[in-house]
């Protein structure tokens, strides 16, 4: 098969990742080529792994998922591992989009009800866990009929559980996956993503849009070598660890994992730079912002990154003070870059261009990023509209890392394109965001325009926070929105209306309750960080005439607000 480090991205016939990157790898790097570079949390212990080892692992693991375990090509395999090598989460990555099982993953910070509707909602025949996921799972699994095998990795597994290590030991080392190849057009990958009402949506990307497309991240705004390892934050279960999987390895090169479970540390952060050869390193806005706070810089200062080549950023918009106070301590500038769980890296700041801080930077090689209006029609330089990707209806055009839609519950898809007024060709993807662009083809954020609150790269729908809410007795009801941080960017705010009897309980107290009550019953980075109380009376002012909350009209004002005080 073709090597698609090296070559123009074209829209291919046929493809697997498995087959085409991760074989190809095995067999054209050097035998001490590293696929994972893998360090425990306390940096006593680390693992070298190569791209053979990953090919050999997941021919194995396709075996016994589809051989058996009788797993269907199309089934769906829900996926929570933490980031440790012996739990297999990228060879079981690797070995479902080998033998075209549908790789579902998701947070390990995940509640029983979240599992719950991700197994419902997917209708996953297949969980792998470790022994908290799995756990969590068997305390629901009557409510999730879906589930026909359920598999632990790591240790010793309860009772009709399969446990992988057993499992995969009766599986011979040199077994290979002979099988039928799945149809590059054919689901792939579906990640959980937070929209402004309802539920996480399904986004399903199919055999090309995902991991081939992300040659793009890896080449141009990476800039990522065959030898070289990428460091990036992201905890595993978001689709930005997908970036760094099929970005890295589509290029030959290697990742660097920490098994890192604690609250983010700038000090140690650069310590790890200073003792492994990272070259190209990856971290939210929130991250930079305290490691170039003044002990920060000091200590990267007295130790220095050992190999570091390359910054980028992103997640969220990054400020251009961080990326001036990061080139004057380390040479080197973080390279910010936009792109959605729906799509590749579509914009960024790339080699052979001046980096423009406080800009989102160019489109992205071959992508065909545009500002629209709300008819469809591009925007003139430094007009406001909407970030929108053109799609080839037809599926003739070279570009096509552009997820196939939301999967509803009826088996449809749907990706809710903007039809072009002047080609009935062609559609817009809208990303939910909106820009400006001058007259150098640099993109300027401006914001979203829906209720989605991005805090510290976490996308969090605020219909879920009020859900969780709801079920506390003290509430009526409420409303989330965005509010103004100074280290996260935003975080999440809940206006609240209390029963009477709650109404003369010390709010202070009330509010922490509400807080460890959302961290229980949720994911805990969705709780509320801050919380005021008011009246319905209040909050009625700021609704429809239907009762539908303006949250709109609530984020302006709160943002309005939080202005007026640093005044």
């Amino acid at each position: 098969m073709a090597h698609y480090y090296a070559s123009t991205l074209e829209r291919p016939s046929s493809f697997n990742f498995a087959s085409d990157v991760v074989d190809y790898w095995a067999e054209h790097s050097p035998k001490d080529g590293l696929a994972m570079h893998w360090v425990s949390q306390d940096r006593k212990s680390e693992r070298k792994l190569t791209f053979d080892h990953f090919s050999r692992q997941s021919h194995r693991i396709a075996v016994l998922l589809r051989e058996k375990l009788d797993v269907q090509q199309g089934e769906k395999m829900l996926v929570i591992l933490p980031r440790v090598p012996e739990c297999g989460r990228w060879e079981i990555a690797t070995a479902g989009l080998r033998c075209g099982i549908v790789v579902c993953p998701a947070t390990t910070l995940l509640v029983e009800k979240d599992i719950e509707y991700r197994c419902l909602r997917s209708q996953a025949s297949v969980f792998v866990g470790d022994s908290v996921s799995v756990a969590k799972l068997l305390r629901i699994r009557d409510r999730c009929p879906s589930i026909r095998h359920i598999i632990q990795v790591g240790d010793r597994s309860p009772k009709d559980v399969v446990h992988f290590g057993t499992a995969l030991s009766h599986i011979p080392k040199d077994a290979k996956y002979i099988g039928s190849k799945p149809d590059v057009k054919s689901a792939a990958i579906i990640y959980f993503t937070s929209g402004t009402t309802g539920n996480p949506k399904m986004v399903q990307h199919n055999h090309i849009s995902y991991p081939l497309a992300h040659v793009i991240t890896g080449k141009h705004w990476l800039r990522l070598q065959p030898g070289q390892l990428y460091w990036n934050l992201s905890e595993q279960g978001w689709a930005k660890a997908a970036w760094s999987y099929f970005g890295a390895w589509n290029c030959g090169a290697g990742l660097f994992v920490h098994d890192d479970r604690t609250a983010f540390d700038p000090k140690r952060t650069l310590d790890v730079l200073h003792s492994y050869p990272i070259t190209t390193f990856c971290a939210p806005p929130t991250a930079y912002r305290q490691l170039v706070l003044d002990d920060s810089r000091k200590h990267y200062k007295q130790n220095r990154p050992k190999a570091l080549l390359h910054c980028t950023g992103a997640g969220e918009p990054l400020n251009p003070e961080v990326i001036k106070l990061w080139k004057e301590t380390t040479g080197m500038e973080i390279c910010d870059g936009y792109g959605q769980t729906e799509s590749i890296l579509v914009c960024g700041n790339f080699a052979g261009y001046q980096v423009r801080p406080g800009s989102m930077g160019r489109p992205s090689p071959g992508v065909p990023l545009r500002v629209i209006d709300e008819k469809g029609t591009e925007c003139d330089n430094d007009i406001e509209g909407d970030i929108a990707i053109q799609v080839d209806l037809a599926e003739n055009s070279p570009f096509f890392g552009v997820f196939d839609g939301y999967l509803g519950e009826n088996g449809e898809l749907d990706r809710k394109l903007r039809p072009s007024p002047s080609d009935p060709k062609t559609s817009f993807y809208l990303t939910g965001d909106r820009a400006t662009r001058d007259e150098d083809g640099y993109f300027w954020f401006v914001g979203r325009n829906d209720d989605v609150i991005n805090s510290s790269g976490y996308r969090i729908g605020p219909f879920e926070v009020e859900s969780t809410l709801k079920q506390h007795p003290a509430i009526v009801e409420s409303a989330v929105v965005s509010s103004p941080d100074p280290s996260r960017g935003e975080v999440v705010k809940a206006f609240i209306v209390l029963t009477q009897a709650a109404a003369a309980q010390d709010t202070a107290q009330l509010a922490r309750e509400l807080q460890d009550f959302c961290k229980e019953h949720a994911a805990p980075y969705k709780y509320p960080r801050k919380v005021q109380f008011v009246s319905a009376e209040w909050l009625g002012g700021y609704k429809t005439i239907s009762g539908k909350t303006q949250r709109k009209r609530l984020k302006e004002l709160e943002w309005k607000d939080q202005a007026k005080a640093k005044l």
